[in-house]
């Protein structure tokens, strides 16, 4: 690219997030990633940096507003510019929502809902000089509540509800907003969800493929993308057969929720 564009990606540390800085960085775009943890983001730049790309680490609590404006201010001092925002943070808990602290439960709702709707809210005006583009990582549990999953889930609704109002609303104002909605991806997502007795499916997409149709959206934006794609027929038909036969689709979705229960016993 003629000019190198600046991304801000958040959750950074590991999976997606890394794995989406990694490959913006290579192609081109300079990129400040965005998590707690200091000293993965502190690997992750120097391996962008091995590359031969520009990256930027800010340790960030992103539920903290402080912390959202050091981010934002660190990016304009350091590039002059923002592009595209990826609002990828997101906070699995390892309970059932019976067994959660109410505590944790109000956090999700900040780190996954909150945080990404003042950070966008922050970013808008730098969105709006560049014509920049929004992504909101959301999930396939957005669309298809599954238990075990029940905080999160609503959580993620509250994302798509909230992007799909974005796009209608940001166009008139130049800002391109895009929903992707990740399935079984091969991140430690599923051990910080359920402990190391909680692996990724085996058919999981590993991060790197996710990255990649991901940041295409930086400079080709669709309204709504799933990852991996073949699985968006499946939720659709469970959409429609919760609508329909709303008793069947529970006992489909129970069923893997007694098995996990079982498991977890038996352990």
């Amino acid at each position: 690219m003629d000019e190198k564009k600046v991304a801000i990606i958040t959750g950074a540390s590991s999976g997606v997030g890394w794995a989406v800085a990694r490959r913006a960085a290579r192609q081109g775009w300079r990129v400040v990633v965005a998590a707690r943890r200091a000293a993965r983001l502190t690997d992750l730049v120097r391996r962008i940096q091995a590359d031969g790309g520009q990256a930027l680490a800010v340790t960030a609590d992103l539920s903290d507003p402080t912390d959202q404006a050091r981010l934002l201010a660190a990016a304009i001092a350091a590039y002059g510019r923002l592009d595209v925002l990826v609002n990828n943070a997101g906070l699995p808990l390892e309970r059932d929502f019976a067994d959660s602290d109410p505590t944790d439960l109000r956090r999700q709702w900040d780190v996954n809902v909150t945080a990404l709707v003042t950070l966008t809210r922050l970013a808008l005006p730098h969105l709006e000089a560049t014509g920049g583009v929004v992504i909101n990582i959301g999930s396939v549990v957005g669309r298809v509540a599954v238990p075990g999953w029940g905080n999160y889930s609503a959580t993620k609704v509250a994302v798509a509800g909230l992007t799909d109002a974005l796009r209608r609303e940001l166009a008139l104002r130049g800002v391109r907003v895009c929903l992707v909605e990740p399935g079984p991806i091969a991140t430690e997502f599923y051990q910080r969800s359920g402990g190391s007795n909680n692996p990724a499916p085996r058919f999981a997409v590993p991060a790197p493929v996710a990255a990649q149709a991901i940041v295409r959206l930086f400079t080709h934006p669709q309204r709504r993308i799933t990852i991996p794609a073949w699985i968006s027929p499946w939720l659709t038909l469970v959409e429609w057969l919760a609508r329909l036969a709303p008793p069947l689709a529970d006992a489909i979705l129970m069923a893997r929720q007694r098995q996990a229960t079982a498991a977890k016993r038996e352990t």
